[in-house]
């Protein structure tokens, strides 16, 4: 079986254990921390072995997959004893990160998704699934489109045809963060011939013209191949993928990696964790599905004005009906996961305790649609006619399990008393075998007339009667000797064999039928499978919608207008809602107005501190949550329909691929310039800052100029190069702003106000001293500050001793010298800097 599957760890089934051997065992009972035993099996030295209970075997699996392990579960395919030879077994399922089945291996509030990807030329097929939830989705895109869907969606584990496998390999580590396992799949299961065959097989279908454009071949190859991937990992068909939806790239709002990680829209920047991140300050879902689709809605913001007032239109809807939308939160208190039940369904491993879930959850489906049946948005009433009626397989559910049913059906009792007539004998005589002997003894000691008649048992010989010599020649003719003792003998009825039967049975008899029950009912189930799911997306979406609303109530958000792309964007007295849902100042609401002609640029100045990077991610945010259907925290906001969102925010480095921090910097800009559209929206904050002063203004300065003259995007541009607001009146399209501050006794105080104008000082050095830098060290930057400012370019050095040099810049003093310094234009500060490299050189 190793040989079969030499990348897997086999857990071979031993009677109660799964057992490891080999090499198998010396890695995992270093990795579990497992007591590393052996096994003479005719070899010279003993089989290193080790092994975990079967019945604790999901958590040891789920630990395994966590580090990148894949697990084959060899089971034992015949029963012990039941015929001669070796009892068989084989390989019944593989687990590996994107595969996992076991509620242990997730977060139930994200997906688990394995992706697929082929390349052909320049186009890339990708296609991911998650096997416990039915989503399956695919896209055939460039390489900034297959970069952008992993980082949104972070799969757990990547297959991919070898040239794809390659190129994924070297994505930055920020796309691949959450990604525990990858491995190239071989190239033939990549056929688009073979990938039709399977697609169509998978959902039942002639064509695939309904699922995939006919024109995305390569979305074919790479979802075809994953489907395979599952149910070879599986040895089945995995039903529950059923269809396939295709993700266009028209349709959605793009964010690539860079700005998911600057806007923080599913972690924060401080620590990685949901706190802190749009995602934490908007999701009050109380469902584990509505969870995951509340993630995939801010990964995936639309870009269709219909889909998105569609979703606005039931938020809307909800906020305002307090009543409804207030108890409708309260019975979604009581739906459970049945999205990933289903899935658990699907893939044959329901339980009588998630059937229990399954019941709660299609009980509370009427009131959830009473309270709905009040509401006009066509949403809403989507939602109202796609939860179906469950009533019939409610009450097989409510008849058959008890309200503690346990997690494995092996033990039985689940079957509530009174459903089956042969169940409840059996148990009434496990419990009440005893008194049943009792009842029998008595009564042949009555009917014989033997007075020390007892009615015994032991393990040896079972149940007898036992008679005295002194009365044996009242035994009844129907008895039939068993044992003779010395003073007594034993012996049986045709009646007491029978009960002996049926008490010793009972608890065997008691499984047998309730798993035969239990299997009546999984094939109910099944057969509402898809029904059922349905179910389950349409709540998922109505807890996001309630959660939007509730939070839009709460925190008192507007909705937003959609504009037409291209149409100006205006927010009334916009707020970022993190820094406000954080609760721990009072923040400063900003107007921002932006278009495509005279105002298409903000060169926003101002000191670090003052909150410029926190201005610019709340328009960005707003921007997205209306995207994404949400209500926005303004006044009032009209938002244009936004093809992408850029960033360009702080610095960072990558030194695993040779990236300095001004590298980093520069890679991001030029992924804008070279992929933003006057549809696009653009954060970039402190662009050429990484390098020296002359060399990053006139970086800065070109980028202005080319992002508003050649993209004309909507951008807002942070800077602390003042020297950039001479581009107001001088180039189309920009305008100046800056964050108001007061500066009083030499301390500076922020008033969080975006007005217009530019800063003629940077204030580091009192921001310096706000951080807590030692005040010598921020008198004495003031002072030469003073001295750089009265454009004496000879800086006598501070001190220590008297015998330290002064530094002299005697050939930069002789070329400013011919200047007038207190008029030097940009193009004079660039032709200095000419200069002083053909001096260097």
């Amino acid at each position: 079986i190793k040989q079969e599957y030499p990348d897997c760890v086999i857990f071979y089934r031993l009677g109660d254990f799964y057992e490891m051997f080999f090499d198998d065992a010396k890695e995992v009972s270093e990795l579990l921390e497992l007591t590393l035993t052996g096994r003479d099996c005719g070899l010279k030295e003993r089989a290193p072995m080790c092994g975990v209970p079967y019945h604790a075997a999901d958590a040891y699996i789920a630990k395994l997959v966590s580090f990148g392990k894949k697990v084959a579960i060899c089971e034992q395919l015949t029963v012990p004893g039941a015929q001669p030879g070796l009892v068989k077994r084989g390989v019944i399922r593989i687990v590996s990160s994107g595969t996992m089945t076991e509620d242990k291996g997730f977060d139930s509030k994200c997906n688990n998704y394995i992706l697929s990807a082929c390349l052909n030329g320049s186009q890339y097929g990708i296609a991911w699934a998650d096997i416990t939830t039915g989503d399956f989705y695919c896209q055939q895109t460039n390489y900034e489109g297959m970069a952008d869907v992993i980082a949104r969606i972070n799969p757990s584990e990547i297959i991919a045809q070898k040239d794809a496998y390659a190129v994924i390999c070297d994505l930055p580590e920020q796309v691949l963060q959450q990604v525990r396992k990858k491995s190239e799949y071989v190239d033939n299961k990549y056929s688009f011939l073979d990938c039709t065959v399977v697609l169509k097989k998978q959902f039942g279908v002639a064509t695939l013209g309904a699922f995939i454009p006919d024109d995305k071949p390569e979305a074919i190859r790479a979802a075809g191949a994953l489907v395979s991937y599952i149910n070879d990992s599986q040895m089945r068909k995995v039903d529950i993928l059923s269809k396939i939806t295709y993700f266009s790239d028209e349709k959605h709002l793009i964010l690539d990696s860079t700005a998911l990680k600057n806007l923080e829209v599913m972690r924060s920047l401080r620590d990685g964790n949901a706190y802190g991140s749009l995602l934490w300050a908007i999701d009050n879902t109380l469902t584990a599905g509505g969870g995951r689709k509340l993630k995939e809605l801010v990964s995936f913001p639309l870009r269709d004005e219909k889909d998105i007032n569609y979703r606005l239109d039931g938020v809307a809807d909800l906020k305002n009906n307090s009543m409804v939308r207030e108890s409708l939160r309260e019975s979604m208190r009581f739906v459970k996961d049945l999205e990933r039940l289903c899935g658990r369904l699907s893939n044959k491993i329901l339980t009588p305790k998630d059937c229990v879930q399954i019941r709660s959850t299609l009980a509370v489906v009427p009131a959830i649609k009473f309270q709905l049946a009040g509401l006009s948005s066509k949403i809403i009433n989507d939602i109202y006619a796609n939860l179906g009626d469950y009533d019939k397989l409610y009450d097989i559910l409510e008849r058959v399990f008890v309200d503690d049913a346990p997690v494995t059906p092996r033990e039985g009792k689940f079957v509530k008393n009174g459903f089956d007539e042969e169940l409840d004998r059996y148990r009434n005589l496990h419990d009440n075998g005893s008194a049943k002997i009792r009842e029998m003894e008595e009564r042949e000691r009555e009917t014989t007339g033997i007075k020390t008649l007892r009615i015994k048992y032991n393990k040896v010989f079972g149940y007898y009667i036992e008679v005295t010599n002194s009365y044996l020649s009242q035994v009844p003719y129907n008895y039939m000797r068993k044992q003779t003792l010395v003073g007594a003998e034993r012996f049986y009825t045709e009646e007491l064999k029978k009960l002996e039967v049926d008490i010793l049975s009972s608890v065997e008899n008691s499984v047998r039928i309730e798993n035969e029950i239990y299997e009546k009912v999984l094939t109910i189930l099944f057969d509402s499978l898809n029904s059922m799911l349905k179910t389950a997306k349409c709540l998922s979406m109505l807890d996001c919608l309630l959660s939007f609303a509730h939070v839009a109530k709460k925190n008192n958000y507007v909705r937003p207008e959609l504009l037409a792309a291209g149409k100006p964007l205006k927010i009334v007295e916009g707020r970022h809602p993190v820094v406000e849902a954080g609760g721990k100042i009072t923040f400063i609401p900003n107007d921002t107005y932006l278009n495509n002609d005279d105002s298409r640029m903000m060169i926003i100045t101002g000191p670090n501190m003052a909150g410029k990077s926190t201005y610019m991610r709340q328009v960005a945010l707003i921007t997205l949550m209306a995207h994404v259907g949400s209500f926005v925290p303004a006044k009032e906001a009209q938002i244009p329909l936004t093809d992408k969102i850029f960033t360009r925010v702080g610095a960072s480095d990558n030194l695993m691929f040779n990236q300095s921090t001004f590298m980093v910097e520069m890679t991001e800009v030029a992924s804008i310039v070279r992929n933003a559209t006057e549809n696009s929206m653009l954060i970039l904050d402190e662009v050429g800052r990484g390098t020296s002063t002359f060399d990053g203004l006139s970086i800065a300065w070109a980028v202005v100029e080319y992002l508003t003259n050649t993209v004309k995007a909507k951008t807002l541009f942070a800077t602390h190069y003042h020297e950039l607001s001479e581009l107001e009146g001088n180039v189309e399209g920009v305008k100046n702003y800056k964050i108001e501050l007061k500066e009083i006794n030499g301390e500076i105080v922020f008033l969080r106000k975006i007005v217009r104008g530019s800063a003629n000082k940077s204030f580091g050095i009192e921001v310096a001293s706000l951080s807590g830098i030692p005040k010598d060290i921020t008198t004495r930057a003031k002072d030469i500050l003073k001295t750089l400012e009265n454009n004496d370019v000879t800086v006598k050095a501070k001190k220590s001793d008297e015998n330290q040099p002064e530094r002299q810049y005697s050939y930069v003093e002789k070329y400013l010298s011919t200047l007038d310094l207190n008029n030097v234009t940009p193009l004079q500060a660039f032709e200095i800097l000419a200069y002083l490299k053909s001096k260097a050189q």
